[in-house]
């Protein structure tokens, strides 16, 4: 900064002098003293405008290093397209169906009775918390027909209905009729991994296989996955990449949401490094998918982005053509269980495999990688993942 301010010193003297040689040379000259007081003025007003200028410079080179930064947190990850096992813990117990039971004076429906509707979540019964399906069962069992009050989430919704549980005639004990979940367990694909541990992955929420709903999660954790295989998709057929979750938790999984799910490594895996690409550098066009159908072989396939469309749902941002002949005769195309294979283009992560089109396995939807890495950003600055980890 010094030497710069110096160096502006030198060239006001250096417009003064050329200012006073026009002034010289000028016929309106007319009166020295009055003319070098002008230059005084002229010269300090140059300094004072240049120090502004140079302040100016100075101060918008910091801004914009200091935006590249925030641009830059995690922008060099690691690349993913490897199965990874999901076990999503439920915030809370899901009613995912009822059934009528069985009762001296006929079959009753207690859930319909009480208000209860499938995808309604559990959050508390009398007062206590509950967030396994024995917990409630206990609560049912130990009520001898006596009224509860289940505190629920219905959507964004907080509610409390009455429940009065019904003796079963045929099992000689009280029950409540319903199907309820506390968990759910599948197989992803990891589309990037940050240089501190946390990855993204899938691209889309798990839902519950029955309500179809986003299933709300406590906590979570990931494992390793023993693939055995896959179903090969069709038109109307949808495939599914098989396998067995198996060892010890390989992490922690904070956030299962629209646009994917998120989470923490116990240790970093072994791949090579890449540059995620902003949007506007995303063009339709020759990609590929680095995706595993066996165990340990990460694989990359041609594939086409057709087009591309920023006001879609953001997990439908890219359509995209399989192209490969290896990758269509083996599996049809993309299947249940890919959801998260890197999309990668002019040698930088572009977006990430979300869903397939059922009448064309070939086809399917992608999500742009900066979105999720600025999920991913977004989570790692707030105080839930703070408190988390």
């Amino acid at each position: 900064m010094k030497k710069s301010k110096t160096l502006l010193s030198l060239l006001s003297l250096l417009l003064c002098a050329s200012l006073m040689f026009g002034v010289f040379t000028s016929s309106a000259f007319k009166d020295t003293a009055v003319a070098d007081v002008k230059l005084q003025g002229v010269s300090g007003k140059l300094h004072s405008l240049g120090e502004e200028i140079l302040d100016a410079i100075y101060n918008q080179k910091e801004k914009n290093t200091a935006e590249k930064n925030i641009n830059n947190i995690n922008e060099k990850v690691i690349l993913g397209g490897y199965p990874v096992g999901l076990k999503l813990y439920a915030d809370g117990v899901i009613v995912v169906g009822t059934e009528a039971v069985d009762t001296s004076t006929g079959d009753v429906n207690t859930a319909e009775k009480a208000g209860l509707i499938i995808g309604d979540v559990i959050k508390r019964v009398n007062g206590d918390k509950v967030t396994t399906n024995g917990e409630v069962s206990q609560h049912i069992e130990k009520s001898n027909g006596d009224q509860l009050e289940f505190e629920i989430m219905r959507g964004k919704q907080l509610l409390k209905v009455n429940f009065c549980a019904e003796f079963s005639v045929s099992e000689g004990k009280y029950k409540a009729g319903l199907w309820i979940r506390d968990s759910s367990a599948g197989i992803g694909t990891v589309t990037f991994c940050t240089q501190n541990g946390l990855f993204a992955s899938l691209g889309h929420a798990v839902c519950d296989i029955d309500t179809k709903e986003v299933l709300p999660i406590s906590q979570g954790e990931c494992t390793s996955v023993n693939l055995t295989g896959f179903v090969k998709g069709g038109s109307g057929v949808t495939g599914e990449l098989c396998g067995i979750l198996e060892g010890d938790s390989t992490g922690v999984i904070y956030d299962n949401g629209d646009i994917g799910v998120y989470g923490e490594f116990n240790s970093l895996p072994k791949a090579n490094m890449i540059e995620i690409a902003h949007t506007d550098e995303v063009e339709t066009g020759e990609a590929s998918i680095f995706t595993t159908l066996e165990n340990g072989a990460v694989t990359e396939y041609e594939i086409e982005i057709v087009n591309i469309d920023s006001d879609s749902p953001e997990n439908k941002n890219l359509v995209i053509k399989v192209k490969d002949k290896n990758l269509i005769n083996k599996s049809g195309g993309i299947i249940q269980g890919m959801s998260g294979s890197p999309i990668v283009q002019n040698g930088k992560l572009v977006g990430a495999v979300t869903h397939v089109f059922l009448d064309d396995p070939t086809g399917g939807y992608g999500i742009f990688a900066e979105t999720m890495l600025a999920k991913l950003n977004s989570f790692q600055n707030s105080e839930e993942y703070k408190k988390a980890s």
